[in-house]
């Protein structure tokens, strides 16, 4: 069983997927499996390369992600392009997951619903937290203008709901939520 972990920037879904990885499951996360995509993947390299110009380019001729998110995230055109290229690739990768391993499997993926990816998951579960809650963490890591502009992008809760099966609310303190999370758990054993 495939389980998509989605929910909006700064709710917890990392801090959830480390949770689930102490507990021992395999947990992905189709943000570094794009990333890896970039710099392993000729095809889709050479696409991104090819739409967004050699500025993107680091070190050693890789794709430095931090200058490609600053062209993406300033713009809902230049951002639909690149997961035009990158998200076909992430989808096939997501596919070989569900084939590879047995039992129950979870994948952090902030994109899930905004990428049509539902299909591909046997369960969908959102972590929830409030927006001034979630911008507040977010802007630790990117900066309080970044945070609310990457926010900008993604679909508010109440769509996110709409294919929610799990639901867990990160709005008090991580042990609230680990706790939910061994409900869960518990639940999802006794489902398969």
């Amino acid at each position: 069983m495939m389980v998509g972990i989605t929910g909006n920037i700064g709710s917890g879904k990392s801090t959830l997927g480390k949770f689930l990885k102490v507990k021992g499951f395999k947990v992905f996360d189709a943000d570094e499996i794009g990333k890896k995509l970039l710099r392993e993947d000729r095809d889709v390299h050479g696409k991104v390369l090819n739409a967004f110009g050699k500025g993107i380019l680091g070190e050693g001729g890789v794709i430095d992600n931090r200058k490609l998110a600053a062209i993406v995230f300033k713009s809902r055109e230049k951002l639909k392009l690149l997961m035009e290229i990158v998200h076909p690739a992430i989808r096939r990768e997501l596919l070989r997951l569900k084939e590879l391993h047995q039992g129950v499997i979870f994948v952090e993926a902030a994109v899930l619903l905004e990428a049509g990816w539902q299909p591909l998951f046997d369960r969908v579960l959102t972590v929830f937290a409030y927006r001034g809650q979630r911008i507040v963490r977010a802007a630790r890591r990117f900066g309080i203008k970044e945070a609310l502009r990457r926010e900008s992008f993604q679909l508010p809760y109440s769509e996110k709901l709409k294919f929610t099966d799990y639901l867990i609310c990160n709005t008090g303190s991580p042990l609230k939520m680990y706790a939910q999370a061994e409900k869960l758990i518990e639940f999802l054993r006794r489902e398969r």
